[in-house]
């Protein structure tokens, strides 16, 4: 018999957590799942009992993925996390990948791709699936915690500054400005502003 993999999701949306535990637990060895809806109970389910790998969500409301992700890292380095997300950037993608993920899905995949990267996983390798970035006519689409540094960066906020007032590290700060910077076909802080302002994107 297959060993019992144990799979810890980390969602804040109940139905989500619910319909990828039913595909889940139609495979024989995905029986010992999980959940987890938020930072604090995510490390305290992993403190408790290390699953075999971890699905977290890239966007919750409580805290950013990404930091949570550096966060299980840096308590359990050899912690197997495979981030999923409704929509991801290339460069997202990437930076899940630079900052230790095993795997980033889409939540749309289909069920079989799902099960494929979680093995893809489990024997050690990798899954990354990468999206094009969503946009709407000529403007740029930005997530709201891009919105969020962006508009403090028109305040002229240091990356600490903004990193404080955020409740995120000046690490997933610098990340998302890079994203920002990309997404608006800028090199600067002060064009990313500027753009933004003639786009519409912020108000004036």
């Amino acid at each position: 018999m297959k060993r019992e993999i144990h799979i810890l999701l980390i969602d804040d949306h109940t139905l989500v957590r619910d319909g990828v535990e039913a595909i889940l637990q139609l495979e024989p060895e995905f029986k010992r799942i999980t959940h987890a809806c938020n930072g604090k109970e995510a490390l305290a389910a992993i403190y408790n009992s290390l699953p075999d790998i971890i699905l977290l969500d890239r966007r919750m409301p409580e805290c950013d993925g990404f930091d949570l992700l550096v966060e299980i890292l840096k308590a359990v380095p050899h912690a197997r996390v495979m981030m999923m997300t409704a929509s991801a950037s290339p460069r997202e993608v990437e930076l899940a990948r630079s900052l230790g993920a095993a795997g980033h899905l889409s939540k749309n995949v289909r069920s079989s791709i799902l099960i494929q990267a979680l093995r893809a996983v489990l024997a050690g390798g990798t899954y990354f699936e990468s999206q094009q970035i969503s946009t709407c006519g000529d403007i740029p689409q930005l997530t709201p915690r891009e919105l969020d540094v962006l508009d403090n960066l028109r305040r002229g906020l240091s990356n600490q500054d903004i990193s404080i007032i955020l409740g995120i590290s000046e690490y997933t700060v610098k990340g998302h400005l890079k994203l920002i910077f990309a997404k608006l076909n800028v090199s600067n802080r002060s064009e990313a502003v500027t753009r933004a302002l003639e786009s519409g994107i912020l108000d004036l």
